[in-house]
Protein backbone atom coordinates (compact mmCIF):
# COMPACT_ATOMS: atom_id res chain seq x y z
CA UNK A 1 0.00 0.00 0.00
CA UNK A 2 1.47 3.38 -1.19
CA UNK A 3 2.68 5.98 1.68
CA UNK A 4 2.19 9.86 1.61
CA UNK A 5 5.64 10.99 1.83
CA UNK A 6 6.88 14.27 2.23
CA UNK A 7 10.42 15.67 0.65
CA UNK A 8 12.02 19.11 1.93
CA UNK A 9 14.77 20.97 0.32
CA UNK A 10 15.59 24.36 -0.46
CA UNK A 11 15.65 23.91 -4.45
CA UNK A 12 14.90 21.22 -6.77
CA UNK A 13 18.62 22.06 -8.98
CA UNK A 14 21.66 21.18 -9.54
CA UNK A 15 24.10 19.51 -6.26
CA UNK A 16 22.29 18.70 -2.92
CA UNK A 17 18.65 19.85 -4.50
CA UNK A 18 19.15 17.65 -7.57
CA UNK A 19 19.83 14.50 -5.30
CA UNK A 20 16.25 15.36 -3.65
CA UNK A 21 14.50 15.84 -6.89
CA UNK A 22 16.05 12.22 -7.51
CA UNK A 23 14.75 11.36 -4.41
CA UNK A 24 11.85 12.46 -5.46
CA UNK A 25 11.36 10.50 -8.39
CA UNK A 26 12.27 7.28 -7.48
CA UNK A 27 9.97 6.97 -4.30
CA UNK A 28 7.00 8.30 -7.25
CA UNK A 29 8.42 5.52 -9.41
CA UNK A 30 7.88 3.06 -6.50
CA UNK A 31 3.80 3.73 -6.74
CA UNK A 32 4.22 6.25 -3.32
CA UNK A 33 2.15 9.75 -3.22
CA UNK A 34 4.79 12.18 -2.82
CA UNK A 35 5.13 15.92 -2.84
CA UNK A 36 8.35 17.87 -2.43
CA UNK A 37 7.89 20.96 -1.07
CA UNK A 38 10.78 23.39 -1.70
CA UNK A 39 11.28 27.40 -0.86
CA UNK A 40 12.55 28.19 -4.22
CA UNK A 41 11.21 25.86 -7.48
CA UNK A 42 12.55 25.80 -10.65
CA UNK A 43 11.13 22.55 -12.10
CA UNK A 44 7.50 22.32 -13.59
CA UNK A 45 6.44 19.10 -12.27
CA UNK A 46 3.09 19.00 -10.53
CA UNK A 47 4.67 17.35 -7.59
CA UNK A 48 7.33 19.89 -6.47
CA UNK A 49 5.35 23.00 -4.26
CA UNK A 50 6.54 26.13 -3.28
CA UNK A 51 6.00 26.49 0.55
CA UNK A 52 3.58 29.07 0.54
CA UNK A 53 3.85 30.97 4.45
CA UNK A 54 0.07 32.73 3.79
CA UNK A 55 -2.32 30.36 5.23
CA UNK A 56 -1.97 31.13 8.68
CA UNK A 57 -4.62 32.93 10.67
CA UNK A 58 -3.62 36.36 11.21
CA UNK A 59 -2.79 37.04 14.96
CA UNK A 60 -5.24 39.56 16.77
CA UNK A 61 -2.98 42.50 18.72
CA UNK A 62 -4.37 43.78 21.48
CA UNK A 63 -4.17 47.79 22.68
CA UNK A 64 -1.34 47.34 24.74
CA UNK A 65 0.62 44.66 22.00
CA UNK A 66 0.05 47.56 19.54
CA UNK A 67 1.46 50.50 21.64
CA UNK A 68 4.78 48.52 22.53
CA UNK A 69 5.04 48.04 18.48
CA UNK A 70 5.00 51.49 17.93
CA UNK A 71 7.34 52.68 20.52
CA UNK A 72 10.06 50.17 18.69
CA UNK A 73 9.13 51.65 15.52
CA UNK A 74 9.87 55.41 16.73
CA UNK A 75 12.85 54.54 18.91
CA UNK A 76 13.88 51.63 17.55
CA UNK A 77 15.58 47.94 19.60
CA UNK A 78 17.61 45.40 19.59
CA UNK A 79 14.56 43.76 17.01
CA UNK A 80 14.19 46.24 14.54
CA UNK A 81 18.10 46.85 13.91
CA UNK A 82 19.82 45.18 10.95
CA UNK A 83 21.10 41.88 12.77
CA UNK A 84 25.02 41.65 11.27
CA UNK A 85 26.07 38.74 9.86
CA UNK A 86 27.85 35.55 11.21
CA UNK A 87 30.86 36.13 10.51
CA UNK A 88 33.06 32.42 9.54
CA UNK A 89 35.55 30.95 8.07
CA UNK A 90 34.03 30.63 4.27
CA UNK A 91 35.50 26.72 4.23
CA UNK A 92 33.48 25.19 6.94
CA UNK A 93 30.07 26.16 4.82
CA UNK A 94 28.44 28.18 8.10
CA UNK A 95 25.24 28.52 6.55
CA UNK A 96 22.70 27.20 9.33
CA UNK A 97 23.27 29.53 12.07
CA UNK A 98 19.98 29.32 13.93
CA UNK A 99 18.74 25.72 15.25
CA UNK A 100 16.63 27.53 17.58
CA UNK A 101 14.01 29.79 16.47
CA UNK A 102 11.20 28.56 14.13
CA UNK A 103 11.75 29.43 10.32
CA UNK A 104 8.22 28.12 8.93
CA UNK A 105 4.60 27.88 10.02
CA UNK A 106 3.48 24.38 10.36
CA UNK A 107 0.53 24.01 9.52
CA UNK A 108 1.49 26.63 6.18
CA UNK A 109 3.51 24.22 4.97
CA UNK A 110 1.26 21.20 5.44
CA UNK A 111 -1.42 22.89 3.64
CA UNK A 112 0.83 23.33 0.46
CA UNK A 113 1.71 19.79 0.83
CA UNK A 114 -1.93 19.32 0.51
CA UNK A 115 -1.44 15.82 2.81
CA UNK A 116 -0.40 14.69 6.28
CA UNK A 117 2.73 12.72 5.61
CA UNK A 118 3.88 8.84 6.77
CA UNK A 119 7.44 9.74 6.08
CA UNK A 120 9.38 13.07 5.72
CA UNK A 121 12.70 12.72 3.91
CA UNK A 122 15.04 16.31 4.38
CA UNK A 123 18.00 17.08 2.26
CA UNK A 124 19.66 20.21 2.55
CA UNK A 125 17.52 23.09 3.85
CA UNK A 126 19.60 26.38 3.94
CA UNK A 127 17.27 29.34 4.42
CA UNK A 128 14.25 27.44 4.21
CA UNK A 129 13.88 25.22 7.78
CA UNK A 130 15.63 24.00 10.84
CA UNK A 131 15.21 21.02 12.90
CA UNK A 132 13.40 23.05 15.11
CA UNK A 133 10.87 23.12 12.36
CA UNK A 134 10.69 19.57 11.52
CA UNK A 135 10.13 18.57 15.79
CA UNK A 136 6.94 20.82 14.92
CA UNK A 137 6.35 18.73 11.89
CA UNK A 138 6.54 15.38 13.78
CA UNK A 139 4.58 16.88 16.93
CA UNK A 140 1.57 17.55 13.99
CA UNK A 141 1.75 14.48 11.72
CA UNK A 142 3.90 11.98 13.87
CA UNK A 143 5.39 11.32 10.28
CA UNK A 144 8.93 9.16 10.67
CA UNK A 145 11.81 11.42 9.83
CA UNK A 146 14.62 10.92 7.73
CA UNK A 147 17.44 13.04 7.20
CA UNK A 148 19.71 12.48 4.12
CA UNK A 149 23.43 13.50 4.21
CA UNK A 150 24.15 15.41 1.36
CA UNK A 151 26.85 16.29 3.34
CA UNK A 152 27.76 16.90 7.28
CA UNK A 153 25.02 19.82 8.48
CA UNK A 154 22.89 16.62 9.90
CA UNK A 155 24.92 15.97 12.57
CA UNK A 156 26.96 19.43 13.21
CA UNK A 157 26.41 22.74 15.22
CA UNK A 158 25.67 24.19 11.76
CA UNK A 159 28.97 23.72 9.22
CA UNK A 160 28.84 21.51 6.49
CA UNK A 161 32.00 20.57 6.20
CA UNK A 162 33.93 19.78 9.38
CA UNK A 163 37.45 19.73 8.08
CA UNK A 164 38.97 17.45 10.83
CA UNK A 165 36.73 19.36 13.69
CA UNK A 166 35.79 16.76 15.78
CA UNK A 167 32.52 18.63 17.19
CA UNK A 168 30.24 16.34 15.40
CA UNK A 169 31.61 13.44 17.28
CA UNK A 170 31.66 14.88 21.09
CA UNK A 171 29.44 17.51 20.44
CA UNK A 172 30.23 21.03 19.69
CA UNK A 173 31.15 23.32 21.99
CA UNK A 174 32.26 27.08 22.47
CA UNK A 175 35.36 26.71 20.95
CA UNK A 176 33.98 26.07 17.15
CA UNK A 177 37.01 26.87 14.28
CA UNK A 178 33.85 27.80 11.97
CA UNK A 179 33.23 30.96 13.47
CA UNK A 180 35.45 34.00 14.30
CA UNK A 181 34.37 36.42 16.61
CA UNK A 182 34.89 34.66 20.28
CA UNK A 183 31.96 36.15 21.30
CA UNK A 184 29.68 34.03 18.87
CA UNK A 185 31.12 31.14 19.12
CA UNK A 186 28.36 29.61 21.67
CA UNK A 187 26.12 29.87 18.44
CA UNK A 188 27.66 26.59 17.70
CA UNK A 189 26.95 24.76 20.73
CA UNK A 190 23.71 26.38 21.31
CA UNK A 191 22.85 24.48 17.68
CA UNK A 192 23.90 21.39 17.93
CA UNK A 193 22.81 21.08 21.35
CA UNK A 194 18.95 21.79 19.80
CA UNK A 195 19.55 19.76 17.17
CA UNK A 196 20.09 16.39 19.95
CA UNK A 197 17.61 17.87 21.87
CA UNK A 198 15.12 17.27 18.80
CA UNK A 199 16.68 14.43 16.99
CA UNK A 200 15.77 12.62 20.57
CA UNK A 201 11.89 13.89 21.03
CA UNK A 202 11.22 13.19 17.14
CA UNK A 203 13.42 10.16 16.97
CA UNK A 204 15.45 11.26 13.36
CA UNK A 205 16.82 9.28 11.56
CA UNK A 206 19.62 9.47 8.95
CA UNK A 207 20.21 8.14 5.70
CA UNK A 208 23.92 8.31 4.27
CA UNK A 209 24.55 9.36 0.55
CA UNK A 210 28.16 8.17 0.64
CA UNK A 211 30.47 6.00 2.57
CA UNK A 212 32.44 9.20 4.00
CA UNK A 213 29.09 10.45 5.10
CA UNK A 214 27.78 6.81 6.36
CA UNK A 215 31.42 6.68 8.57
CA UNK A 216 30.69 10.06 9.96
CA UNK A 217 27.42 9.53 10.74
CA UNK A 218 28.48 6.69 12.48
CA UNK A 219 30.56 8.24 14.76
CA UNK A 220 28.33 11.59 15.48
CA UNK A 221 26.93 12.07 18.53
CA UNK A 222 23.21 12.34 17.32
CA UNK A 223 23.27 9.73 15.42
CA UNK A 224 25.83 6.70 16.84
CA UNK A 225 23.23 4.84 18.16
CA UNK A 226 20.90 4.13 15.27
CA UNK A 227 21.20 1.10 15.04
CA UNK A 228 21.05 0.30 10.74
CA UNK A 229 22.40 3.50 8.69
CA UNK A 230 21.47 2.54 5.14
CA UNK A 231 23.73 4.18 2.25
CA UNK A 232 22.38 5.43 -0.89
CA UNK A 233 25.37 6.36 -2.47
CA UNK A 234 24.71 9.24 -4.76
CA UNK A 235 21.81 8.25 -6.83
CA UNK A 236 22.41 7.63 -10.38
CA UNK A 237 19.67 7.10 -13.09
CA UNK A 238 21.66 4.76 -15.14
CA UNK A 239 18.92 5.25 -18.20
CA UNK A 240 20.41 8.58 -19.03
CA UNK A 241 24.22 7.74 -17.68
CA UNK A 242 25.80 4.43 -19.08
CA UNK A 243 28.24 3.33 -21.47
CA UNK A 244 26.01 2.46 -24.23
CA UNK A 245 27.72 4.81 -26.26
CA UNK A 246 31.61 4.57 -24.89
CA UNK A 247 33.40 2.99 -28.65
CA UNK A 248 31.75 6.36 -30.23
CA UNK A 249 31.64 8.88 -27.96
CA UNK A 250 35.40 10.30 -28.65
CA UNK A 251 33.83 10.64 -32.35
CA UNK A 252 31.24 13.07 -31.31
CA UNK A 253 33.66 15.13 -29.26
CA UNK A 254 35.64 15.83 -32.58
CA UNK A 255 38.37 14.18 -30.05
CA UNK A 256 41.49 11.63 -31.18
CA UNK A 257 40.96 7.78 -30.66
CA UNK A 258 44.91 7.51 -30.28
CA UNK A 259 45.03 10.71 -27.60
CA UNK A 260 44.31 9.32 -23.77
CA UNK A 261 42.26 12.10 -22.05
CA UNK A 262 41.91 12.72 -18.50
CA UNK A 263 38.57 14.38 -17.49
CA UNK A 264 38.58 16.41 -14.33
CA UNK A 265 36.49 19.55 -13.05
CA UNK A 266 33.98 21.32 -10.53
CA UNK A 267 31.66 23.35 -10.76
CA UNK A 268 33.72 26.09 -8.91
CA UNK A 269 37.74 25.53 -9.33
CA UNK A 270 39.33 27.49 -7.12
CA UNK A 271 37.29 25.87 -3.89
CA UNK A 272 39.99 24.51 -1.55
CA UNK A 273 37.73 21.52 -0.90
CA UNK A 274 38.29 20.43 -4.97
CA UNK A 275 42.00 20.58 -3.93
CA UNK A 276 43.09 20.95 -7.60
CA UNK A 277 46.19 22.37 -6.39
CA UNK A 278 47.01 18.81 -5.87
CA UNK A 279 46.08 17.24 -9.55
CA UNK A 280 48.16 20.68 -10.75
CA UNK A 281 51.40 19.04 -9.05
CA UNK A 282 50.19 15.33 -9.71
CA UNK A 283 50.64 16.47 -13.30
CA UNK A 284 53.80 18.35 -13.33
CA UNK A 285 55.27 15.06 -11.41
CA UNK A 286 53.60 12.76 -14.36
CA UNK A 287 55.05 15.12 -16.89
CA UNK A 288 58.39 14.63 -15.47
CA UNK A 289 58.32 11.01 -15.55
CA UNK A 290 56.92 10.81 -18.76
CA UNK A 291 58.78 10.65 -22.39
CA UNK A 292 57.92 13.27 -25.12
CA UNK A 293 56.25 10.90 -27.18
CA UNK A 294 53.92 9.68 -24.29
CA UNK A 295 53.19 12.99 -23.17
CA UNK A 296 51.90 14.02 -26.84
CA UNK A 297 49.43 11.71 -26.31
CA UNK A 298 48.20 12.77 -22.94
CA UNK A 299 45.16 15.46 -22.93
CA UNK A 300 43.69 17.47 -20.04
CA UNK A 301 39.83 17.73 -20.39
CA UNK A 302 38.71 20.93 -17.75
CA UNK A 303 34.50 21.31 -17.07
CA UNK A 304 34.45 23.98 -15.28
CA UNK A 305 32.90 27.76 -15.34
CA UNK A 306 36.10 28.80 -14.45
CA UNK A 307 39.46 27.73 -14.71
CA UNK A 308 42.40 27.67 -12.20
CA UNK A 309 45.23 29.96 -13.56
CA UNK A 310 47.47 27.51 -12.39
CA UNK A 311 46.44 24.96 -14.79
CA UNK A 312 48.52 27.55 -17.33
CA UNK A 313 51.67 25.68 -16.11
CA UNK A 314 50.74 21.96 -16.71
CA UNK A 315 52.53 21.41 -20.53
CA UNK A 316 50.05 18.68 -21.16
CA UNK A 317 47.23 19.43 -24.22
CA UNK A 318 44.58 21.35 -22.72
CA UNK A 319 40.70 22.09 -23.40
CA UNK A 320 38.13 23.62 -21.52
CA UNK A 321 34.46 22.73 -21.09
CA UNK A 322 31.92 24.76 -20.46
CA UNK A 323 29.82 23.05 -17.14
CA UNK A 324 27.10 20.49 -18.51
CA UNK A 325 23.99 20.52 -17.31
CA UNK A 326 22.35 17.84 -19.76
CA UNK A 327 22.92 14.57 -18.64
CA UNK A 328 22.73 12.72 -22.00
CA UNK A 329 25.69 15.14 -23.17
CA UNK A 330 27.37 14.59 -20.09
CA UNK A 331 26.96 11.22 -19.99
CA UNK A 332 28.66 11.07 -23.67
CA UNK A 333 31.79 13.51 -22.43
CA UNK A 334 32.17 10.57 -19.78
CA UNK A 335 32.10 8.06 -22.44
CA UNK A 336 34.71 9.88 -24.18
CA UNK A 337 37.22 10.04 -21.40
CA UNK A 338 39.67 8.19 -20.61
CA UNK A 339 39.90 8.33 -16.78
CA UNK A 340 37.99 10.74 -14.26
CA UNK A 341 40.58 12.49 -11.63
CA UNK A 342 38.52 13.92 -8.89
CA UNK A 343 40.85 15.29 -6.04
CA UNK A 344 38.68 16.46 -3.60
CA UNK A 345 40.39 16.91 0.11
CA UNK A 346 37.11 17.89 1.65
CA UNK A 347 34.01 16.36 -0.23
CA UNK A 348 30.64 14.22 0.76
CA UNK A 349 30.44 13.36 -3.08
CA UNK A 350 31.15 14.58 -5.56
CA UNK A 351 28.26 13.55 -7.82
CA UNK A 352 30.68 13.20 -10.91
CA UNK A 353 32.18 10.50 -9.35
CA UNK A 354 29.51 7.91 -9.41
CA UNK A 355 28.68 9.51 -13.07
CA UNK A 356 31.74 8.86 -14.71
CA UNK A 357 32.07 4.99 -13.17
CA UNK A 358 28.28 4.67 -14.26
CA UNK A 359 29.58 5.54 -18.17
CA UNK A 360 32.57 2.99 -17.93
CA UNK A 361 35.31 5.52 -16.81
CA UNK A 362 38.24 4.61 -14.59
CA UNK A 363 38.06 7.04 -11.21
CA UNK A 364 41.41 7.92 -9.61
CA UNK A 365 41.29 10.21 -6.95
CA UNK A 366 41.83 10.98 -2.96
CA UNK A 367 39.92 8.58 -0.43
CA UNK A 368 37.11 10.78 0.69
CA UNK A 369 33.69 11.44 -0.40
CA UNK A 370 32.19 8.77 -2.53
CA UNK A 371 35.23 7.07 -3.64
CA UNK A 372 36.15 5.39 -0.40
CA UNK A 373 33.58 2.82 -0.89
CA UNK A 374 32.83 3.28 -4.89
CA UNK A 375 36.34 2.85 -5.70
CA UNK A 376 38.07 -0.26 -5.44
CA UNK A 377 42.13 -0.64 -6.36
CA UNK A 378 42.51 -2.44 -9.51
CA UNK A 379 39.43 -3.34 -10.15
CA UNK A 380 37.74 -0.05 -11.48
CA UNK A 381 40.27 2.88 -10.37
CA UNK A 382 42.63 3.97 -7.69
CA UNK A 383 42.03 5.30 -4.32
CA UNK A 384 44.51 7.32 -3.29
CA UNK A 385 45.79 8.54 0.38
CA UNK A 386 44.74 11.97 1.43
CA UNK A 387 46.95 14.87 -0.46
CA UNK A 388 49.82 12.03 -1.62
CA UNK A 389 50.65 13.46 -4.90
CA UNK A 390 52.80 10.92 -5.88
CA UNK A 391 50.37 8.17 -5.27
CA UNK A 392 48.22 10.49 -7.61
CA UNK A 393 50.06 10.56 -10.43
CA UNK A 394 50.85 6.78 -10.17
CA UNK A 395 47.33 6.26 -10.65
CA UNK A 396 46.70 8.01 -13.22
CA UNK A 397 49.74 6.62 -15.24
CA UNK A 398 48.76 2.94 -13.96
CA UNK A 399 45.32 3.51 -16.18
CA UNK A 400 47.04 5.03 -19.44
CA UNK A 401 49.85 1.64 -19.11
CA UNK A 402 46.44 -0.39 -19.25
CA UNK A 403 46.35 -2.76 -21.90
CA UNK A 404 42.75 -2.82 -24.38
CA UNK A 405 41.37 -6.20 -22.06
CA UNK A 406 42.63 -4.75 -18.73
CA UNK A 407 41.03 -1.15 -19.41
CA UNK A 408 38.17 -2.87 -20.83
CA UNK A 409 37.52 -4.96 -17.55
CA UNK A 410 37.97 -1.61 -15.58
CA UNK A 411 35.43 -0.29 -17.17
CA UNK A 412 32.87 -2.82 -17.31
CA UNK A 413 33.91 -3.38 -13.27
CA UNK A 414 32.83 0.55 -12.77
CA UNK A 415 29.40 0.32 -14.38
CA UNK A 416 28.87 -2.93 -12.23
CA UNK A 417 29.80 -0.70 -9.08
CA UNK A 418 27.18 1.23 -9.67
CA UNK A 419 24.44 -0.69 -10.79
CA UNK A 420 25.05 -2.68 -7.70
CA UNK A 421 25.70 0.15 -5.22
CA UNK A 422 24.25 3.45 -7.06
CA UNK A 423 22.11 3.18 -9.13
CA UNK A 424 17.83 3.97 -8.90
CA UNK A 425 17.17 0.19 -8.78
CA UNK A 426 19.66 0.00 -5.98
CA UNK A 427 17.79 2.95 -3.88
CA UNK A 428 14.60 1.60 -4.34
CA UNK A 429 15.75 -1.30 -2.42
CA UNK A 430 16.48 0.85 0.48
CA UNK A 431 13.88 2.84 0.79
CA UNK A 432 11.71 -0.27 0.40
CA UNK A 433 13.26 -1.69 3.23
CA UNK A 434 12.79 1.80 5.37
CA UNK A 435 9.14 2.03 4.27
CA UNK A 436 8.33 -1.43 5.15
CA UNK A 437 9.83 -1.52 8.54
Amino acid sequence: MGKKILILSTGDVNGAYEAMYKVAHILKNMGHEVVMCVKHKTKNEEFIKAYRPNFSTPKKIGVLEKIIALLKTKFGSDHTKKSIPLQTDKKYSFFSSDELNEKINTESLLKTVGFTPDYIFVGMTIDFLNTTDLLNLYSATKAKIYNITVDMNHFTGGCHFSWGCEGYINGCDDNCPAIINKDEKVIAKNNFDKKYENARKADFQIIAGSGLTLDQARRSKIYKDQTVIHNINSLIDTNLLNDRNKTIAKNIFSLSSDKFYILTGALNMDDPRKGFKYLIEALKLLEENTNKELKEKIVLLVVSNTVNEEFENVSFKKQKIDYIKDYRLLSLLYQAADVFVNTSIEDSGPMMVSEALACGTPVVGFDTGIISNMVIDDYNGYKIPMKDIKSLADGIKNIFDLDQNSYSEFSKNAVKQVQEFSSYEYAEKIFSKILNQ
